[in-house]
């Protein structure tokens, strides 16, 4: 049932007290769900997260995440004063591989500013993870012939350093091995050259990389 997800209480030493995961679960479905939660700290930061989840019996499911962060260090005018603002975005998909017999999608994304993970919370995992990685990928096999395909898209970003790498699009294309000269019934022993086999591999590969400059503010 839909309806108000109550808080808790926490605290941090840089953030202040937190009125904790205050949130609404609302089924927009038979097919989706979603969550929204937000937190207050008593030093005037705040964060908010949205988590719509979708799943088709023998199909598909996935879950998405959508989180902002609104922080300030120390106080309005002193010296050392900062304000930060920094995002965060999931997925995950995966297929039931009954759905579409030779076909695959699958999806695990993480990317974000190079400081949420540093400004989370409570979350010494969280805070100390350095690496954003994500993968998707769309494989198909053609029933009864020698082709395969396989398209995918992949990222990885060093917060530490701010570096980000894309490889967009990565394309693989594949013959197996035919023997054009071979007889459709063959009597008695191969001759050399029906054992002439032709192949195909095929790659293509868009790779670049970039630095993190937008400020965290």
């Amino acid at each position: 049932h839909s309806g108000l997800i109550a808080p808790s209480f926490t605290a941090n030493d840089q953030r202040g007290l937190a009125l904790d995961g205050l949130g609404y679960y609302k089924i927009l479905s038979p097919n989706w769900d979603v969550i929204f939660r937000g937190t207050l700290y008593s030093y005037g930061g705040w964060s908010a997260s949205l988590n719509p989840r979708y799943y088709k019996r023998y199909r598909y499911q996935g879950n998405m995440g959508f989180d902002i962060q609104k922080f300030k260090t120390n106080f309005m005018g002193d010296p050392d004063f900062q304000s930060s603002q920094t995002m965060n975005i999931r997925w995950t998909h995966s297929s039931d591989s009954k759905a579409r017999p030779g076909v695959s999608f699958s999806a695990n994304v993480n990317a974000g500013s190079s400081k949420y993970n540093e400004q989370v919370p409570n979350s010494p995992n969280l805070n100390f993870s350095n690496q954003l990685n994500s993968s998707i990928t769309y494989s198909k096999v053609w029933k009864d012939k020698p082709f395969n395909l396989s398209v995918s898209a992949n990222h990885n970003q060093n917060t530490l350093q701010r570096l980000i790498n894309f490889n967009l699009p990565d394309i693989a294309f594949n013959v197996n091995t035919l023997y054009p000269f071979r007889r459709k019934e063959p009597i008695g022993d191969y001759k050399w050259y029906e054992n002439v086999g032709v192949a195909l591999n095929t790659n293509a590969r868009s790779l670049s990389l970039f630095y993190d400059t937008a400020p965290d503010i």
